[in-house]
């Protein structure tokens, strides 16, 4: 299943033109404009966790598929690791379906299908392994600078800094 997971983002990554620009920002629900009025600052990973981290977590999704992209017509999301995340929440947020991938159980391999992944979207959404390795850690936060990526973190305790 790992192994699947990982061929599926290694091709979406390999679809997405490589000197595409990114945004400075990926775009968030007008509801949440007040709060994060520039939207969240592309490579930058952000922390989600309390009662309303789901909820959040789904409103950034609809932000990101429904508003972001370079033509402004949307852009793409992953969700890794949430094998209960609420597609039909997301989507009657605003989510575009079509511009979502779900990577319910990515397994031990799950760091380098986010590394693939984040080459190729705008957002992840990731709920990793309880103790992720500080190495996959400064990986992962390096590609997602690099490539313009916000990595969202949900239930993620142990994750260094």
């Amino acid at each position: 299943m790992a192994e699947a997971a990982l061929r599926d983002a290694t091709a979406l990554r390999d679809a997405v033109s490589p000197g595409a620009a990114r945004a400075a920002a990926v775009p968030v629900l007008p509801a949440l404009r007040a709060v994060l009025p520039g939207g969240l600052r592309a490579g930058s990973l952000v922390g989600l966790d309390g009662p309303g981290a789901a909820s959040l977590g789904a409103a950034l999704v609809a932000g990101a598929s429904r508003h972001g992209g370079p033509d402004g017509t949307g852009g793409s999301c992953c969700v890794v690791g949430l094998p209960a995340f609420g597609v039909r929440a997301a989507t009657g947020m605003g989510a575009a379906p079509d511009r979502l991938l779900l990577v319910d159980e990515p397994g031990g391999r799950w760091a380098d299908v986010v590394a693939a992944l984040v080459e190729a979207v705008d957002l992840v959404l990731l709920r990793p392994p309880d103790r992720p390795d500080p190495a996959a850690v400064r990986r992962l936060s390096a590609l997602a600078r690099r490539h313009g990526a916000v990595l969202a973190l949900t239930g993620a305790p142990g994750w260094p800094g």
